[in-house]
């Protein structure tokens, strides 16, 4: 009979869990709607000001594998131009560090913090898509470097995830 109760408990348990998980993903962040330029383009130009090649070639790549665009060669020809650029900001501000003094007078030790002045230095990919007929800024996001993926190819994924979502809910 015991073991029936544990039993009981750790279906309870599941259960519950099963049913967080549930709601978790009903309160899933909802996002503004896409510009309809965005929706209903089928040509992109890719506009590197990066000055890194290997930002505009995973664009392109992880276009290409969505196959919602077309890229094209001259902007003229392009529904929707993807500009690309990388920004670094800076921030300072103090830390406490860990520090061991001596006293040559008394031969004692002490121990401590001292606040000490710091300089941290981000990356940042930008992501824009413009409508080349307005000039006018149709989407944009911006995510910090990591060095366990691309900012990139993540900023365009959620671009993907973005519009499937939105043609779906629109059927």
């Amino acid at each position: 009979m015991p073991q029936l109760k544990r039993v009981a408990r750790l279906t309870a348990i599941l259960l519950a869990l099963a049913s967080l998980a549930s709601a978790k993903k009903q309160q899933a962040q909802q996002h503004a709607p896409l510009p309809a330029k965005v929706l209903e383009s089928k040509t992109i130009y890719i506009q590197n000001d990066s000055g890194l090649a290997d930002i505009a070639d995973k664009a392109y790549t992880k276009l290409k594998a969505w196959g919602k665009y077309q890229s094209v060669e001259v902007k003229e020809k392009a529904d929707l131009i993807l500009v690309l650029a990388v920004t670094t900001e800076q921030t300072e501000g103090t830390r406490r560090k860990w520090v061991n003094l001596h006293n040559s007078q008394t031969g004692a030790w002490t121990n401590g913090t001292v606040p000490v002045a710091t300089t941290e230095t981000f990356k940042f990919s930008e992501l824009k898509l413009i409508d080349p007929a307005t000039g006018d800024l149709a989407w944009s996001d911006r995510l910090i470097w990591s060095r366990k993926r691309s900012a990139t190819e993540v900023m365009i994924q959620s671009l993907r995830q973005r519009v499937e979502e939105q043609e779906k809910a629109s059927r």
